[in-house]
């Protein structure tokens, strides 16, 4: 497993192959459907990539791993830094992979004057909920029917991280 590092323009395919699977796999974990985002097709995909801070872990020249950082451009706001789109592959849970990924956003978040991470995570994902809590991040709210899948509400559990 190579370490985590911020991804490019060059690696909009495999983060777009990987982002289909979590979709498709676990979309009970991601507010975006798989639908909507097979729809846009690669080129959209790579577009909207470069809108934010996109990270990935790579294995064996495959992306294994991946998570996005949204830093508002605001001045009142820019000390904010949310988390979205983790995802680690089923084969490559346990061997350290979220750790390398989690290390690298932090790193970079901090070179960027961010002070607090904030992420949202379904509250019925026990096990994301506690890597969160291994890594620092404490509940701060309760977001009920954060999105509806099938006419069900879900809710998701706000967390932050001081940096």
């Amino acid at each position: 497993m190579n370490a985590a590092r911020r991804l490019t323009a060059d690696d909009a395919p495999s983060l777009y192959a990987l982002r289909l699977r979590a979709l498709r796999d676990h979309p009970l974990d991601f507010g975006a459907a798989y639908e909507e985002e097979a729809a846009w097709g690669a080129e959209a995909w790579a577009a909207r990539m470069m809108s934010t801070h996109w990270f990935g872990v790579e294995a064996e020249d495959a992306l294994i791993a991946c998570a996005s950082l949204r830093i508002p451009e605001r001045i009142r706001l820019k000390h904010n830094g949310w988390i979205n789109a983790m995802f680690v592959a089923r084969e490559a849970q346990g061997v350290g992979a979220a750790h390398a990924l989690m290390d690298e956003i932090e790193a970079f978040a901090r070179r960027a004057g961010v002070s607090i991470l904030k992420l949202n995570v379904r509250a019925g994902n026990g096990r994301a909920k506690a890597f969160y809590h291994r890594r620092g991040f404490e509940p701060f709210g309760l977001e009920p029917d954060s999105m509806i899948v099938d006419g069900v509400g879900h809710a998701s559990v706000e967390m932050a991280k001081r940096l």
